[in-house]
């Protein structure tokens, strides 16, 4: 029994070290991701009136809030990852900030300068507007 057991011990470590040299090769411990860096920019334009909060996602991945904008408005960021980001561009009447019946807004989301995703919206008979586009990087 002992010298079956002792059959199996040489293919098992072999196996473990393969699994462990795989799952090892690509590591990256400096945090860097390299040519993975895209510029996104975000833009508003319209004829609304109001003001605006805008939510958009930063250079690090993460929602960034912006209060009392007024029309237009662009941000420009640069992003670096490794896996897909969604991209998200939220625009809404601000409160007591209500624009004008019948204004619009036209929001654009371009990475590396190419668009990637608009949006255009009219606000409402007592001036709200609210816009939400999003894509993936």
């Amino acid at each position: 029994m002992k010298r079956k057991k002792m059959k199996f011990l040489p293919t098992v470590l072999i196996l473990l070290l393969m699994t462990i040299m795989i799952s090892c090769n690509k590591d990256d411990d400096s945090g860097s991701s390299g040519g993975n860096s895209k510029t996104v920019k975000y833009e508003l334009s319209g004829t609304y009136s109001g003001t605006l909060t805008i939510v958009y996602i930063n250079g690090d991945g993460v929602n960034q809030v912006v209060d009392n904008v007024s029309l237009p408005w662009s941000k420009e960021v640069v992003i670096t990852a490794a896996d897909p980001v969604a991209l998200v561009l939220q625009a809404g009447s601000t409160v007591g900030g209500f624009g004008q019946a019948n204004e619009s807004m036209t929001g654009t989301i371009k990475v590396g300068g190419v668009v990637k995703k608009n949006g255009s919206v009219n606000s409402t008979s007592i001036g709200f507007i609210d816009l939400g586009i999003s894509t993936l990087l």
